[in-house]
């Protein structure tokens, strides 16, 4: 059984300098920055507002689509001038070969929207052209991908760790729908490697900007 203290914990959806520090601060192991899509994708402008304030880089986790020009070329930006190493990654990742980042960590998404997703993880990692350093699990959702509060159903994960479907699997972060209320019951439910939370720590209605007090509750929910 994974123990709490563990657990690692990825605040995504940042996009604001103090919200990153804060993050960080209350022990947060990763921030996320989206230059993929959605409410809270940021632009390499406003990235670079937010990468001098972070004394690792390695705490820092790009959301990238490789599979459009405009995803691969932002993706070896803020590899050239960030020193970006770890990229979430969506779409088809034909061209992640390309990228010519030393020491890449790639960290494929699957959206799950039924069961039978989780049986065939094993078949969909295969079909990568690079390898997953993790891989991220998230609720499939109409609204969009990440951030719409959504989970995953928890019995879906459970009766695939029964039945042994997710062995040999990189390391899974789980991400939807969670809050500082919900964590601690996920996380001893299904026992993943870490966990992300993006609007389950903002301010109510403002996609993109965090409640320092949630993310703080959040973190204290998981490290408990």
């Amino acid at each position: 059984m994974t123990q709490a203290a563990e657990i690692k914990i990825k605040i995504c959806g940042i996009t604001r300098r103090q919200d990153a520090l804060a993050a960080l601060e209350h022990g947060a192991d990763f921030i996320g920055l989206n230059f993929y899509a959605g409410p809270r994708k940021l632009t390499i402008r406003q990235g670079a507002e937010i990468f001098p304030s972070i004394n690792n880089i390695h705490h820092v986790v790009a959301l990238v689509d490789l599979s459009s020009p405009e995803g691969f070329a932002t993706a070896s930006q803020l590899a050239e001038k960030f020193g970006v190493r770890n990229f979430q990654v969506y779409g088809n990742l034909a061209a992640a070969k390309s990228l010519s980042v030393k020491d890449a960590r790639y960290w494929p998404v699957f959206r799950i929207a039924q069961r039978e997703d989780l049986r065939t993880l094993h078949d969909g990692l295969r079909q990568l052209p690079v390898s997953a350093s993790t891989i991220l699990l998230d609720a499939w959702s109409t609204r969009g991908q990440g951030g719409t509060g959504e989970q995953i159903d928890l019995s879906w994960l459970s009766e695939a760790q029964k039945a042994d479907e997710l062995r040999n699997l990189p390391p899974i972060i789980l991400a939807g729908g969670l809050t500082a209320e919900n964590v601690a019951h996920v996380i001893n439910t299904v026992h993943p490697a870490a966990v992300d939370v993006s609007s389950g720590v903002e301010v109510a209605g403002q996609a993109g900007i965090k409640d320092h007090t949630r993310m703080r509750a959040f973190i204290r929910a998981v490290r408990l």
